[in-house]
């Protein structure tokens, strides 16, 4: 678990509205991302009414996928073309939610300053409040957010809840240089996750597109893999269909030519698999991927 230090707060932490990072300076922020359209509301009137509970837009949002996800495995092959539209319309309507629903960040308190009483007792004399990311199953640094202040209190009691906006969020998240968001952490049935193309269309305030489901990501993959006569099909599919960043985002399924031997279908993964690293679509658009080979059938 890392932790990113804020500026000294004493014993309770200051209401920060933007941070001091993201606030206007330029065209663009930090991150890179063009500040025109975009405003932000102080804490302190933006969430004066806030009980605390999660946005009810973002509880069915997830409950949607969770069901979609569901649907898609069940699905009869050739019902699956169709559960796998639910399913990515469902995805994006984690985004949606996100766009208008208040999160909570976590912040964990950590001795500042000390000193010395009277008696000789070393005592605090203030304290550091700090943001937590923690490693997520590939290594990377995930941000962690809470929709409310019950799922933060069943990941740590002792975490202090800064309520923020959900682009606001994400827009912290690619200054911060991290890819990955998991809201409700601890909480498995309404656990969920946020990769960095969904972050960066929140941040920017455009629509969202599961890779496995994004035009541009399927001919980009056909482009890559094009041209291989070894290559006979591919499909892609969700490898992470409950969006709780457990697997890789993309499976690339490819059906391969019979009468490859071990070295040879080896050799061949690692040469398509650079092909697709190397496409500009296909390293802006998907977060991560793995590929499934299949074996085409032979004829008799």
């Amino acid at each position: 678990m890392a932790i990113k230090k804020l500026p000294s707060t004493g014993d309770a932490p200051r209401a920060t509205g933007v941070p001091d990072s993201l606030t206007s300076g330029g065209d663009v922020d930090s991150a890179g991302f063009p500040w025109e359209g975009r405003t932000f509301q102080h804490h302190e009137t933006a969430f004066a009414d806030d009980n605390g509970e999660a946005p009810e837009e973002l509880r069915s949002a997830v409950a949607s996928v969770r069901a979609a996800a569901q649907a898609f495995r069940e699905a009869a092959p050739g019902a699956q073309s169709g559960a796998l539209a639910t399913l990515a319309e469902a995805h994006a309507g984690i985004t949606r939610a996100l766009s208008t629903s208040r999160l909570l960040v976590p912040l964990l308190a950590e001795a500042g300053d000390t000193g010395v009483t009277s008696e000789g007792r070393t005592v605090e004399k203030s304290q550091e409040l700090s943001i937590v990311t923690v490693a997520g199953p590939d290594g990377r640094k995930v941000m962690l957010a809470f929709s409310s202040t019950d799922a933060m209190r069943r990941w740590n009691p002792e975490a202090r809840p800064i309520p923020v906006p959900g682009p606001q969020l994400a827009l912290a998240a690619a200054q911060e240089e991290t890819d990955l968001i998991v809201i409700d952490a601890g909480s498995p049935e309404i656990e969920c996750g946020v990769r960095r193309p969904a972050l960066r269309a929140l941040a920017l305030g455009e629509p969202a597109v599961p890779a496995w489901a994004d035009d541009t990501v399927r001919s980009a993959c056909a482009a890559a893999l094009g041209g291989e006569e070894r290559v006979e099909a591919i499909a892609l599919l969700p490898g992470d269909a409950e969006g709780r960043l457990l697997a890789p985002e993309l499976e690339v399924h490819i059906m391969l030519a019979p009468g490859l031997d071990r070295a040879a279908l080896g050799e061949l993964l690692s040469s398509l698999q650079q092909r697709l690293a190397e496409n500009a679509h296909v390293a802006e658009r998907v977060d991560s991927m793995r590929m499934v080979p299949h074996a085409a059938p032979t004829s008799d």
